[in-house]
């Protein structure tokens, strides 16, 4: 019994941090690395990128 209870608590603490880990997005400095990756493969201009860029230090 305590054993499906412990394994009962662990799951949700999981689904917990998942959701959280959802929930709060990227980091700035994920988010900058993306948009980098996007400069980089000539998606969007250097205009673009600075504002992204910019968003996400904010």
């Amino acid at each position: 019994m305590a054993q499906r209870y412990r394994a009962s608590v662990q799951k949700s603490v999981s689904e917990t941090n998942e959701y959280i880990r959802h929930v709060a997005g990227k980091s700035p400095a994920e988010q900058i690395a993306d948009a980098k990756k996007l400069l980089d493969e000539g998606t969007i201009t250097e205009s673009e990128y600075q504002q992204l860029k910019t968003k996400a230090l904010s």
